[in-house]
């Protein structure tokens, strides 16, 4: 059933939202499911689906979601919160908080499912690690500060704004989540930059524009991870990505060769060491 109001919810969205996208209510029956990530315990996805619409994602693929559906047939688990909260009082460890699917997709503006879980992650004092591409996580500092030991990642792959729109159409700009890095560093937050997946001829376009740019954001820690082309997304990159505008030829070639995909690695690590960044790379 498609949801279009928040009645149910006693919350009304702000009028500078826009209007809410459409999605599904999801039946859940747990919140926490185990994690192999590395360094989390459990994962934590208010959301299936996901608004930013990258072209590069992977979670269709793991999740075996038709790819065409991912970014308009969204489910939102509405009783996250409240199985949440009773799985805190047995579950503990490190929960990702953003696994599969971004907790700051646009839906969440208007939902705030992403805000009611930290609400409880808060009472029970858990260590949560949050990834997002969206500097809307800032509306959630006043949670996310009192959450003990916070680990806060910002995903950029690019800090060119129109590279971005091509790869992220529906992801906030570079610029916003550059700035978001700021005010969560400046308020003592433990944060990182995920430059991931790696895009040959768009990351590295201004690679130093780049790394300066991370730098100055306040953050001291850099992670990579690699363009991994599943299955079908060769064909969605010809399909979405017009040769002319993007030199999309020249990222195929860059994609599909690892000595090159090694050689921009090497290059934001040696960058990262210059600007007194701590390096990792994800997998």
């Amino acid at each position: 059933m498609i949801t279009r109001d928040l009645d149910s919810f006693g919350e009304v969205p702000g009028p500078d939202q826009g209007p809410m996208p459409k999605f599904r209510s999801l039946e859940s029956r747990t919140a926490l499911n185990p994690s192999k990530l590395p360094g989390l315990d459990f994962a934590l996805n208010p959301y299936q689906g996901c608004g930013h619409d990258c072209v590069y994602c992977f979670a269709p693929a793991v999740l075996r979601i038709d790819r065409a559906r991912w970014a308009t047939d969204i489910g939102a688990r509405l009783e996250l919160p409240r199985l949440l909260a009773q799985e805190l009082r047995s579950k503990q460890g490190v929960i990702g908080l953003g696994t599969v699917t971004d907790p700051y997709q646009p839906l969440e503006a208007h939902l705030k499912l992403t805000r009611k879980c930290l609400e409880e992650l808060v009472k029970a004092r858990s260590r949560v690690s949050l990834l997002t591409k969206s500097d809307l996580a800032v509306r959630d500092l006043d949670l996310l500060q009192r959450l003990p030991q916070a680990e806060i990642g910002l995903t950029i792959t690019t800090a060119d704004e129109r590279n971005a729109k091509l790869f992220e159409p529906g992801a906030p700009s570079p610029r916003a989540r550059l700035q978001a890095l700021k005010e969560f560093s400046c308020a003592g937050m433990n944060t990182y930059v995920l430059i991931g997946p790696l895009l040959p001829s768009v990351t590295d376009a201004d690679l130093e524009g780049f790394m300066t740019a991370i730098a100055e954001s306040g953050t001291k820690r850099v992670m990579t991870d690699r363009l991994r082309l599943r299955p079908g997304l060769v064909q969605l990159f010809q399909e979405r990505l017009s040769p002319s505008q993007n030199g999309l030829n020249e990222f195929m070639r860059g994609a599909e060769d690892q000595d090159r995909m090694s050689a921009l690695d090497r290059r934001i690590e040696q960058c990262s060491k210059r600007y007194g960044l701590r390096y990792e790379r994800a997998f």
